[in-house]
């Protein structure tokens, strides 16, 4: 899926790694959070997806938002760089 310069993408791995500590449930907090669908644009432009494996197993749980790692996520501190990050964008 191509995506437009108004999108905040956010993509949860869902690999073994991550999956073991906790993407899921962190994957799940965001969409209920934001009321998105997985892998479909919202009205203000945020597009939730799972990811398979980003191969830095280490640092789990990765998560990317418009290209940047984030890794050690929880749910608080991936809200925080979702805001700081979609609210540039506006």
């Amino acid at each position: 899926m191509e995506t437009n310069n108004m999108q905040t993408v956010i993509e949860v791995c869902v690999g073994l790694h991550c999956c073991m500590r906790g993407s899921y449930a962190i994957l799940e907090s965001i969409r209920k959070h934001y009321d998105l669908k997985i892998g479909i644009p919202s009205f203000d432009g945020m597009l939730l997806k799972e990811v398979e494996c980003m191969h830095n197993c280490k640092n789990a749980v990765s998560v990317i938002i418009n290209g940047m790692e984030f890794n050690n996520c929880s749910f608080d501190n991936i809200v925080k760089y979702i805001e700081a990050i979609h609210i540039r964008k506006r």
